[in-house]
């Protein structure tokens, strides 16, 4: 082990030596290992320097292994290639039991990192790698296992399926001081309302909300304008106003009275969570088993 230590450097001139050994050829090595020819001579030199025995004989178009070439080729060669496959395996079984797994960011921050220490409990083996990406990422390209995404419509293909349906309303947190008594639509006309700006669909917004009640929108300058979802749920966290938002994302913090829904109100029917999962992963299925039993019990 001392002798290897002290010759570690010399692994890499070693790969060229094999590469260069098996083709007799350094042009052939080269193009191999994406070097140049150059860099495979001197490398094979340094090799040749170091252990003090000429491995190659070089002639004017060609090179072939001299005897001491020969002999080092039988010890090392197989060696190497035990290494090459023992690193390929566990690659292989790294990525058996690693899981890529997509969301968009609101559902990692306001539902699956709450709980994923639920599924690494259950399931220590199965390596989550968290994709989240408010983009529609190729499923495909990107190597995806299981994806999360939310649609007015459909995905395109027939591995999608719907996982459970959004549902909002009015929160806001114990902290808020409100002006009114909170207990009918027509108060939130003269609260303190949180606004989503930016790419969000109308349907989200507090202007089709209350249309759907039956009643004039308030003037939106009186409001606090925000453009992210993340933002809108912070802001209401700490008490800024009330926010338009609902199940699932906010099932937690319902449940442990961070925040609070107006009593009397029904909760508006907004689109579909999206579920994908890759049919020939185990752990796919057993991720996204997890997640659909995650959704039907109680937060």
């Amino acid at each position: 082990m001392s002798n290897l230590r002290r010759d570690v450097h010399l692994l890499r001139n070693i790969v060229t030596f094999q590469a260069a050994s098996c083709s007799e050829n350094f042009t052939k090595a080269a193009a191999e290992l994406g070097i140049s020819r150059v860099a495979v001579s001197r490398q094979v030199a340094e090799l040749e320097q170091a252990i003090g025995q000429r491995l190659f004989s070089r002639n004017h178009r060609k090179v072939s292994l001299t005897r001491s070439g020969e002999a080092f080729a039988r010890s090392v060669n197989p060696a190497m290639d035990s290494i090459a496959d023992a690193l390929a395996q566990q690659r292989s079984g790294a990525s058996e039991s690693r899981l890529s797994v997509t969301v968009t960011s609101a559902f990692a921050t306001y539902w699956l990192m709450p709980r994923l220490i639920d599924f690494g409990a259950l399931y220590p083996d199965i390596e989550i790698n968290l994709v989240v990406s408010d983009r529609y990422l190729d499923i495909d390209a990107e190597l995806i296992d299981v994806a999360v995404r939310y649609s007015p419509d459909a995905p395109v293909g027939d591995r999608w399926l719907p996982l459970v349906k959004e549902t909002i309303f009015p929160i806001f947190s114990p902290k808020y001081v409100p002006r009114t008594r909170l207990d009918t639509p027509e108060h939130l006309r003269q609260e303190r309302l949180l606004y989503l700006s930016g790419r969000y669909r109308p349907e989200a917004r507090w202007h089709h909300w209350f249309s759907q009640q039956g009643l004039q929108p308030p003037e939106e300058r009186s409001g606090i304008h925000v453009n992210t979802y993340i933002n809108m749920l912070q802001a209401a966290i700490e008490g800024q106003g009330i926010a338009l938002a609902g199940a699932p994302l906010v099932d937690t913090y319902l449940a442990d009275g961070t925040l609070c829904a107006m009593p009397n109100i029904a909760p508006m029917q907004r689109d579909f969570f999206y579920l994908y999962k890759n049919p020939n992963r185990i752990q796919a299925t057993v991720f996204s088993d997890w997640l659909e039993t995650q959704l039907k019990a109680n937060p």
